[in-house]
């Protein structure tokens, strides 16, 4: 052995050539297997997400009924200027003529008009209360009950502007809630029965048995407070009980019907619809001129059936008075005065609030410029009124071939990213092979999608469409499925849109043929997740392995330099017996 190999960096230079002789003779094979499964998991990976964009494409193309794709309606206006018109998939095929004469308005009513700074005639604070009656779009009508607090620091000198008194009511207005108040009442209820609270529409029963009424409606209240969007109390007033119930939402009336018994009359609720005052109306306070104050109160809803129907103070003196506006049901007409106070009134006549058009000649009218109720799955919106020289709006109704044509363009997107995955790792190509290339699963499915593309569907008769081919679709086996022939697409779905449907989305028809050939692969018990997971199993083995092997080469490196180490002292030993000698002897 060389002396050199026993110098310190001679054994470092040995042990490193151990290690590395070890590592590229034991480790580099598994390093090798663990690159390649690696890469073969990754694979599997992508083309697990490739299927799941397949399926999805393929469950879209399933739907049937009204979420068929194949339902979809496009509705065209002829002068979208003035009518625009969209169409659900529950619409009919047609064409149709609109001629708007009158669009529909929000009811409104203004004020009076004020010098912002003149002192109103309320000059106590107090509570001050006033009613507004609406139309609540179905014939009856909505109740609100506002309420107005002036305190003893909104008076300057014992006297309130109108400015201030006017924002004082337009907050009232926004702030109010729906709330139904009984009678103070006491003793014993004598009845049993249930009634119903209706909330927006929603209507929920409750029950109620004979008691003291103060048992009654703790009863009650316990039901109500079940009941989301409600809240419920018990107000005791000199040892009488109230019940009192405020709706959380503004825009949700409520409302007590029904009593099967007499509480509801003990309790002296009527049976009107309760809404907050901003969940009908708007209100705003505005200067017609610089140093006026003027307010309005709109309706939320244009329409006749949504107008303002009732609007007064509870009491004498109240602060609608002051702006001219405790008009009761008296419906006279705004007037603007140039040289004095306006006269308080409404804007609009009756007559002007519904829109009013012509459908095929004949005169309709309705609350709204957005109307969905006249054709069936049809929704039109008045945009103008015409003028006399302006042709009636033809809308036409036809099947919406763009839309249906774009679902099918996705799917062919889809198949062929699968398509190409598969192709472009499972072939061999100048000596270089995919890393999929011999994979029986990937092959197989490879196989599906082909054979899917160019065959007719089983049971589908010859005279039908039962083939992506009669849709103008054609399948290479290079690139997939390509749309050769866009027009003939464009002509199928147009006026044989019921065997286009029939073919993707019946229940033997394409889209089921399919997705049952391919679902085997994907999902957490499919193919490509057990292969995946064996790949897995598979690199937890070779990573131990070499983690193991590494310690190994390790533990005999450190035990070679430890047996190196001590020849060096050895040998360092003998030079040193050596020289002793020698200088000893001559």
């Amino acid at each position: 052995m060389a002396i050199d190999l026993l110098t310190t960096s001679g054994i470092n230079s040995f042990i490193n050539s151990y290690i590395q002789t070890e590592s590229a003779k034991r480790i580099s094979p598994l390093k090798t297997k663990q690159t390649k499964y690696n890469n073969l998991s990754t694979a599997y990976s992508t083309l697990l997400s490739n299927i799941d964009k397949l399926k999805s494409s393929l469950n879209t193309l399933k739907l049937r009924d009204s979420s068929s794709i194949f339902r979809a309606k496009k509705a065209e206006s002829s002068n979208t200027n003035l009518i625009t018109a969209v169409a659900g998939s529950s619409a009919d095929s047609g064409t149709f003529t609109l001629r708007v004469n009158q669009l529909a308005k929000n009811d409104t009513l203004l004020s009076i008009d004020k010098n912002s700074s003149d002192n109103s005639t309320i000059t106590s604070p107090g509570t001050y209360s006033f009613t507004i009656k609406t139309g609540d779009g179905s014939g009856s009508f909505y109740t609100s009950n506002v309420s107005v607090t002036l305190e003893e620091s909104d008076f300057t000198n014992g006297f309130i502007a109108y400015s201030s008194l006017a924002a004082k009511i337009k907050n009232a207005i926004r702030d109010d809630k729906a709330v139904i108040q009984s009678n103070e009442v006491s003793g014993y209820l004598s009845s049993s029965g249930s009634f119903k609270l209706n909330l927006g529409g929603t209507e929920t029963e409750i029950t109620y048995t004979e008691g003291n009424y103060d048992e009654v409606l703790d009863s009650i209240i316990t039901q109500l407070n079940n009941i989301s969007g409600v809240n419920a109390e018990k107000i005791t007033v000199n040892g009488n009980v109230q019940l009192k119930i405020t709706a959380v939402n503004s825009s949700k009336y409520i409302q007590l019907k029904d009593d099967t018994g007499t509480l509801l009359t003990q309790l002296g609720v009527s049976s009107n619809k309760e809404i907050a005052a901003s969940g009908a109306v708007s209100a705003n306070v505005f200067s017609p001129v610089v140093g006026s104050t003027q307010f309005s109160i709109s309706a939320k809803n244009s329409g006749y059936n949504y107008r303002l129907m009732e609007i007064s103070d509870d009491d004498a003196n109240g602060l609608l008075n002051e702006f001219g506006i405790n008009l009761g049901t008296t419906r006279q007409s705004f007037v603007q005065n140039d040289g004095g106070e306006d006269t308080a009134g409404f804007v609009h006549s009756i007559t002007d609030l519904n829109s009013v058009f012509l459908f095929n000649g004949i005169e309709i009218l309705r609350d709204s410029n957005t109307v969905s109720d006249l054709v069936n799955g049809v929704t039109l919106n008045f945009k103008s009124v015409f003028s006399t020289t302006d042709p009636d709006v033809v809308i036409t109704v036809n099947t919406d071939v763009s839309s249906i044509k774009s679902k099918i363009e996705e799917f062919i997107n889809s198949f062929n990213s699968l398509y190409s995955y598969l192709r472009n790792n499972s072939t061999s190509t100048s000596g270089n092979r995919g890393i999929l290339f011999g994979d029986t699963t990937t092959s197989s499915l490879t196989n599906i999608l082909s054979t899917s593309a160019y065959q007719p569907l089983s049971g589908f008769s010859s005279d039908v469409i039962n083939s992506l081919s009669k849709l103008g679709i054609t399948f290479d086996v290079n690139n997939g499925l390509s749309i050769s022939d866009s027009s003939q697409l464009e002509s199928m779905i147009q006026s044989r849109i019921d065997e286009v449907e029939l073919f993707f989305n019946d229940t033997n028809g394409f889209a089921e043929n399919l997705l049952s050939k391919i679902s085997p692969y994907s999902g957490a018990a499919g193919y490509i997740q057990s292969a995946i997971t064996r790949i897995n199993s598979n690199l937890t083995q070779i990573n131990d392995s070499i983690t193991k092997i590494n310690s190994q080469i390790n533990k005999r490196a450190e035990s070679l330099r430890a047996q190196y180490q001590k020849l060096q002292t050895q040998l360092a030993e003998l030079l040193s017996s050596q020289s002793y000698f020698t200088s000893y002897f001559g």
